[in-house]
């Protein structure tokens, strides 16, 4: 079974300096690359390929943040409310319940305008990386 390492270096100027690590086993991830082209609404990313639930860690980190690049959490059945990816985001297990619904896809959006002829288009280039469990009881 995958374990996955995840540490936090937290230093801060004149104060503490923290160290977390934690270790995650998933029966299986994924690492998923997505682009979001500017003025895109909704652009639907599935993080696994069955029922939700069995998502255990979240991962998402991208070249371009700020409030015009967001995010939702959707079960199949509703969304979450919009998330803006305002810098990398780390979600481990329980963590994942901060969005009301288990996680089966998300749904990226970027406000950005849709580039003038000839100016540098303002996509944002997403990785995201999920660990999950693959079988059922």
């Amino acid at each position: 079974m995958p374990e996955v390492k995840m540490s936090v270096n937290l230093n801060v100027t004149g104060g503490p300096a923290l160290a977390v690590n934690f270790v995650e086993s998933v029966e299986a991830y994924d690492v998923i690359e997505v682009t979001v082209p500017p003025a895109t609404p909704s652009l639907v990313v599935q993080v696994q390929p069955a029922a939700a639930a069995r998502v255990s860690l979240l991962l998402i980190q991208s070249d371009r943040y700020g409030t015009e690049i967001t995010y939702k959490a959707s079960d199949g059945a509703g969304d979450s409310a919009a998330v803006a990816l305002l810098g990398p985001q780390l979600f481990g297990r329980g963590v994942l319940s901060l969005f009301g619904r288990d996680v089966l896809s998300l749904k990226f959006g970027n406000a950005h305008s849709a580039p003038a002829a000839g100016a540098t288009p303002l996509a944002a280039h997403i990785r995201i990386v999920v660990g999950r469990k693959a079988t059922t009881p």
